[in-house]
């Protein structure tokens, strides 16, 4: 295996022959070499939305939001640890001073490195680097045989592997299902596990409730050991607000034991445009950047320098129901301006992306997820969700599309390396060889450097599509997850046994220790 890899070249000197087609060809690339890319590295420049003044504007209106409206903390603990930072507090309402906030926000680092237990799988967040990870938490599947049902743990299992050799991804998610043979309370210790067994890439951890963020953390000291995740991060989670104005104490209670732990914390209000915001672009800017940055700098007071990440979780609404709906202009607009005001505060920020309402694989699956990616690309988005198949609004994974999302990305990460002007006298001398009227086919260079081709896609005639059985993307992306299910022997990773033996212990204590009927 070659880390980082991007491609395939022959040897010096090898002689190449023509392939059999793009059958042959396709196969070529599915059977090449498993590639564990690292970050990848901005090199085009991020899309802007507003002016100076514009963003001077929407932090004005977010610190009057928390110093006049304020924003509750639904927390005892939480309230009492503002109150001592300096903070106004009636009650869990709590109006921050927009200089104590300025002085929390200064310790957040802007870069931070994400730590794998492979070395080589390690990330960065940050500064020019993008990071793509899977969807999560969906209890629904539809499966390589293409029947929808309820997820299970082997099922949260199977994705994990898939997504250790899925090369468009960076690390693995945390609940990748929900397994719903698993009771609730036992849940996260079957993912946690699970993920350092499946996977060497970096991982995540669960932030639903103070025990299972301790659970989290203390597998994490397992595998890493106590002195190395109190001094580096390896595990992020995610913790949501719930817009409007209100961070409640599950998510307070475990927000404050992942950054005593100095892990990467994730504050990411979960916004319905139109519903649990004005429905107003600038407007819902203003209150979930107040929502957010009342987190990361509550994450300062518990521990400074700790690794905190603006995030945000965006989506439209079909006002006949009040369902998310993920094609949405408006939300396109807020995720440019978020980053916008990531970058004004110097704090890295994450975002969901590849998610829709369609039922299927269909048009307007792929519409929808256009519409969330295209603005983390170019608004700068530093750290990816949801890469993997969503579809439903988030209740069903399809391994189908998830094929398809992972080919979406690997072109994106092609855009997001830019144009380069190396062996650009090499190509030109190649068009002084073939000359007017030519192709470059049959050129060594065209071959040694072939431009990014989908494995879903289907480019044939349409005589031959039919002869080859007019499979749909459908298809085409579940044969794709299993090809790659299959390599995944290959690159199954090592964990030391006794890490391993430990593991297994603590996860058999804890399920005789917590009830199942813990919520």
């Amino acid at each position: 295996m070659d880390d980082g890899a991007t491609g395939v070249t022959s040897a010096p000197g090898s002689k190449r022959k023509r392939g059999g087609g793009s059958a042959s060809r396709r196969n070529a690339r599915l059977n090449a070499p498993v590639t564990f890319p690292k970050s990848t590295l901005r090199n085009i420049p991020t899309y802007d939305v507003l002016n100076a003044e514009g963003l001077e504007a929407i932090d004005q209106h977010a610190m009057n939001i928390l110093e006049t409206i304020g924003i509750e903390f639904r927390d005892d603990a939480s309230a009492e640890i503002w109150r001592n930072a300096g903070a106004e507090v009636d009650g869990h309402r709590v109006k921050i001073p927009r200089a104590l906030i300025a002085q929390l926000i200064a310790t957040i680092p802007e870069e931070f490195d994400y730590h794998a237990r492979n070395p080589n799988r390690t990330v960065r967040v940050g500064g020019r680097n993008m990071i793509f990870g899977p969807a999560y938490g969906t209890p629904n599947l539809v499966d390589l045989e293409g029947v929808r049902r309820q997820a299970t743990a082997e099922d949260m299992r199977m994705l994990m592997r898939l997504h250790h050799v899925n090369p468009a991804l960076q690390y693995n998610g945390g609940y990748t299902l929900e397994p719903m043979d698993v009771a609730v309370s036992h849940r996260h210790l079957e993912m946690v596990e699970s993920s350092i067994l499946a996977t060497d890439k970096p991982i995540m951890g669960s932030p639903q409730s103070d025990y299972q963020a301790r659970d989290s953390i203390e597998m994490a000291r397992i595998v890493f050991g106590e002195e190395f995740v109190d001094r580096n991060a390896v595990m992020t989670a995610i913790f949501n607000c719930n817009s409007p104005l209100v961070w409640d104490k599950s998510q307070l209670d475990a927000v404050r034991i992942y950054a005593e732990a100095n892990q990467a914390l994730l504050m990411s209000p979960f916004v319905l445009f139109g519903a649990s915001t004005p429905v107003h672009s600038l407007a819902a800017t203003a209150q979930i950047i107040a929502e957010v940055i009342a987190g990361v700098a509550f994450t300062q007071i518990i521990r400074p320098g700790c690794r905190a990440v603006m995030g945000v979780a965006p989506m439209g609404v079909y006002m006949k129901s009040g369902a998310p709906t993920f094609g949405s202009p408006e939300v396109s607009l807020i995720m440019y301006i978020f980053g916008q005001m990531a970058r004004y505060y110097g704090i890295p920020w994450r975002t969901n992306g590849a998610k829709t309402g369609s039922k299927q694989d269909d048009l307007y699956a792929g519409f929808d997820s256009i519409l969330k990616v295209y603005p983390a690309i170019l608004g700068g988005c530093h750290l990816l969700t949801h890469c993997g198949g969503t579809i439903e609004g988030s209740l069903c994974i399809s391994m189908g599309k998830l094929a398809a999302d992972a080919q979406q990305i690997l072109g994106f990460q092609t855009v997001l390396n830019g144009p380069t002007f190396d062996d650009i006298d090499t190509a030109l001398d190649g068009l002084r060889k073939v000359g007017p009227g030519g192709h470059f086919f049959d050129e060594d260079y065209t071959r040694e450097n072939m431009p990014f081709l989908d494995d879903i896609q289907d480019n044939e005639r349409y005589d031959s599509w039919v002869a080859g059985g007019s499979r749909t993307v459908s298809d085409r992306g579940r044969e794709w997850c299993r090809t790659m299910l299959g390599r995944y022997s290959d690159a199954r990773p090592d964990l030391e046994v006794g890490i391993a033996e430990e593991l297994r212990a603590f996860v058999t204590r804890r399920k005789t220790e917590i009830p199942s009927e813990v919520s």
